[in-house]
């Protein structure tokens, strides 16, 4: 599994080259705090190109084969990994990212993940953003050209020498369980702006 990472990396890294990506984060850049990121699982693949390390960031990855590949790869970019799933002991991934954000840690969550539906918001992040008092950012992946795979989240894919745009959008607090719904369609709304 190893040497399947580091293969995947040299290929991030040589395709990642043949794009002009750039990372707008000026709507948090006077907020130093940590926050929780989430991005749909479809433009996931070139988020690690694009993270400036700004801030200390740990992604969350499910324990299954997918995820540990997923997350050997990521390593190499700098970041680290939160292991946790909302379909494996969702209960032990929660602590465990409140422990990281309370440790000063951001954390990054594609949260129609690990299988979908894709597009549809996973209470699990409201519920982190709500005891922790941490915003979620959404982040919207833009990409100028690109085709998409036939996987469940329909992963896309930039062509090459196509224009990658992550903007991180305004912070959105979670003050009570009444707001749930409401800011659900809320993140939906923005995540959906991707493609």
């Amino acid at each position: 599994m190893k040497f399947k990472a580091t293969l995947i990396y040299l290929i991030l890294k040589i395709y990642g080259s043949l794009c002009k990506i750039e990372l707008d984060d000026s709507a948090i850049k006077n907020y130093d705090k940590p926050v929780i990121f989430a991005f749909w699982h479809e433009v996931i693949l070139f988020t690690p190109l694009a993270y400036d390390k700004k801030r200390p960031l740990k992604i969350l990855q499910s324990t299954h084969k997918d995820g540990i590949l997923a997350s050997m790869v990521i390593n190499k970019f700098g970041l680290q990994t939160v292991w946790g799933s909302s379909n494996r002991e969702p209960i032990k991934a929660l602590k465990s990212m409140i422990n990281e954000l309370k440790n000063g840690y951001s954390i990054g969550i594609t949260p129609d993940g690990p299988k979908g539906p894709p597009r549809k918001l996973k209470k699990g992040i409201l519920e982190l953003a709500y005891l922790t008092k941490s915003p979620i950012v959404p982040v919207v992946g833009e990409f100028s050209n690109y085709f998409r795979i036939n996987s469940w989240d329909r992963m896309i894919i930039p062509k090459p020498f196509s224009k990658v745009k992550f903007t991180m959008r305004e912070p959105i607090f979670i003050r009570s369980k009444k707001e749930f719904d409401e800011k659900a369609k809320l993140i939906e709304g923005i995540l959906n702006e991707s493609g």
